[in-house]
């Protein structure tokens, strides 16, 4: 690809980190000469990931990163990461990732044990985890041993804990890698939670609350209702916030913010302006010093050195699907 003139890319540069990440015909950045991009000429095949929550994804297509790849895009996977000075408008750094896939399986989740037995006491940060099963990108998960100590956790289309917060919506992604929110409500009790729509559920995280539900935002009432909300998640409060994201179909975003916080009715409108309004499901995990983004084997949110990576129980990633083996 040829070179742009440096006042072109510098202009090009603002306009992706203040805008939308929606899809577009083109892509949204100019690879850097840290990126990673892997074509169909450079050899290997599609191979659907296995359900088998002790699997992973794909090897890496390199061993080692530097900390200013933005871009990592094979056959199969594309991810886009930023860190935006979110200015006067936000008050707030935030840092996200954009996320395409070619097949549902490459949307996972993985526990600090690489054993397939549920064992709440098992944590690591999120980057050992994320590392263990070839994540090109992972978040935090709802952290099942904490502050939601009785939720109900179905990991990879096998249920290990069938008891359920009823005061917590409950996050739902099926076979084909949909999202759907079953809002909190003591009906959430006898509900079906292993099929939605016909679809086997794979994957179950119960933190919330749900920030956009079926395209439509949640209303600040619902929001900044504390009984809604898992314990220390105060949503009045300027808390870190992490967020997972489903724009349209096999497309995501992970979004955090910095560590001095947002309450959770601006962090919604944040997620509503970055995805210029398309996002269909976006649902809050476990924050505060919790919130882990990590790509291609780094941590990217809050990398100063004081800050706390706490150990956690699990985490929800996003693997590359093309084998060169």
């Amino acid at each position: 690809m040829k070179r742009v003139l440096p006042f072109l890319a510098a202009f090009l540069m603002v306009f992706f980190c203040t805008g939308s990440f929606s899809e577009q015909a083109e892509p949204a950045m100019t690879p850097g000469p840290e990126d990673v991009l892997v074509t169909e000429a450079d050899g290997g095949e599609f191979r659907p990931l296995p359900l088998d929550i002790n699997e992973g994804g794909a090897p890496l297509a390199k061993k080692t990163f530097s900390a200013q790849i933005a871009l990592y895009e094979d056959p199969t996977i594309r991810v886009e990461y930023r860190r935006v000075e979110g200015g006067k408008e936000w008050g707030v750094v935030y840092y996200c990732a954009d996320i395409t896939i070619r097949d549902a399986s490459q949307i996972r989740t993985a526990f600090a044990t690489r054993k397939d037995q549920f064992n709440p006491s098992a944590k690591l940060e999120a980057g050992a985890i994320a590392k263990k099963y070839n994540a090109v990108c992972a978040v935090n998960g709802d952290f099942f041993a904490g502050f939601s100590g009785n939720a109900f956790v179905l990991r990879q289309g096998k249920v290990y804990r069938d008891t359920v917060e009823t005061n917590l919506d409950l996050l739902l992604i099926d076979e084909e890698g949909d999202f759907h929110v079953l809002p909190a409500d003591e009906s959430l009790t006898a509900a079906d939670k292993t099929v939605i729509d016909g679809k086997k559920v794979v994957n179950a995280l119960q933190f919330g609350p749900a920030l956009i539900i079926d395209g439509e935002p949640v209303s600040d009432e619902s929001l900044l209702d504390r009984g809604h909300s898992p314990a220390n998640a105060d949503p009045h409060l300027l808390n870190q916030r992490m967020a997972i994201i489903q724009i349209d179909k096999l497309h995501y975003m992970a979004l955090t913010c910095a560590h001095y916080g947002m309450e959770l009715p601006r962090f919604r409108d944040l997620i509503m302006h970055i995805t210029d309004g398309k996002a269909k499901t976006a649902y809050t995990l476990d924050g505060g010093n919790s919130s882990q983004l990590i790509f291609v084997n780094r941590k990217r949110n809050n990398v100063y050195e004081e800050a706390e990576r706490r150990p956690i129980t699990d985490i929800i990633y996003f693997a590359s699907a093309w084998f060169k083996d």
